[in-house]
């Protein structure tokens, strides 16, 4: 097949900006697209939380809460299944929280953090977190594209038009592979804008919070077939369990959780909130003769 029909390598590198003293600020693109995935991502929530009436500050609240917990869960979860062999050797390891993440434990970290949320507000997760994640898919967007900039998810030898040539890893040739970072980039264009069109339609509340893992967990799934084996780069590929990433396990899980808030969702009565989580309504001035 012509090197023609594939996507063209490139590498998205450090940008060191000029400042006085002989001193250089270091910009990274990918933490840049990341940075502006989790702004873009909030801004739609925010403008979807106006237009159903919560209140700013508890989709805030809940916010920080999935944050937190998402950010710290994504390290140590990548920890305790990609590198086992790390936390067996320096057990502080798991709360270098630099050293790598996993987006499924940033996924249930954040999972972890809405319920403690929940327990603490008695405030329905399911009404607030949709607006969450209502948004999240755009803010995926942008982290993954970052993915892309960096090919950080390498995968296998392959044909596919797709591919991205020449796959710069390992020792040359270099070959034509997939780019999973692209792919779940194309995957969040799907759901980007169906999940906009769906905004425009009456969804009952949770909606979005099953919908999102029901996609995603199938899509996930196949896609992890793709990855990088270990014969091939040994240490540096994604371990495997009875044959199955940790990603794969992960998406069954998603995919269950998924189906069952659908489920949940759509066999209970519409949720209200309680006052304190909408907008109080606006009064108009007494007119005075």
């Amino acid at each position: 097949m012509s090197i023609l029909l594939f996507i063209p390598w490139f590498q998205a590198h450090e940008i060191r900006i000029p400042l006085p003293g002989g001193y250089h600020l270091p910009i990274q693109p990918f933490g840049v697209l990341v940075a502006t995935g989790v702004l873009s991502g909030y801004r739609l929530a925010e403008w979807r939380a106006k237009k159903l009436g919560i209140n700013q500050a508890v989709l805030g609240d809940l916010v920080a809460h999935v944050l937190f917990s998402g950010f710290i869960c994504a390290h140590v979860l990548d920890a305790i299944f990609y590198h086992p062999e790390e936390v067996a050797a320096n057990p502080l390891y798991l709360i270098q929280l630099w050293k790598g993440i996993s987006s499924y434990g940033g996924f249930f970290g954040a999972i972890g953090g809405a319920l403690l949320w929940r327990y603490r507000r008695k405030m329905s997760l399911l009404a607030v977190g949709d607006v969450i994640v209502f948004a999240f898919p755009l803010g995926w967007l942008f982290g993954r594209i970052g993915c892309f900039s960096v090919h950080d998810h390498p995968g296998t030898v392959t044909n596919f038009f797709l591919a991205v040539y020449p796959y710069e890893i390992g020792q040359p040739p270099f070959q034509a592979r997939h780019d999973l970072g692209f792919y779940e980039v194309l995957f969040s264009l799907v759901v980007v804008p169906l999940f906009l069109w769906l905004g425009t339609k009456k969804t009952k509340p949770g909606l979005y919070m099953g919908l999102l893992p029901a996609l995603y967990g199938p899509v996930r799934f196949g896609l992890d077939f793709l990855r990088i084996r270990p014969e091939e780069f040994g240490a540096d590929a994604d371990p495997r369990y009875l044959g199955l990433t940790p990603g794969h396990y992960g998406s069954v899980l998603l995919f269950a959780i998924g189906v069952a808030v659908i489920y949940y969702v759509y066999s209970r009565p519409d949720i209200t909130l309680p006052p304190s989580a909408l907008v109080p309504p606006q009064v108009s001035p007494k007119r005075t003769k």
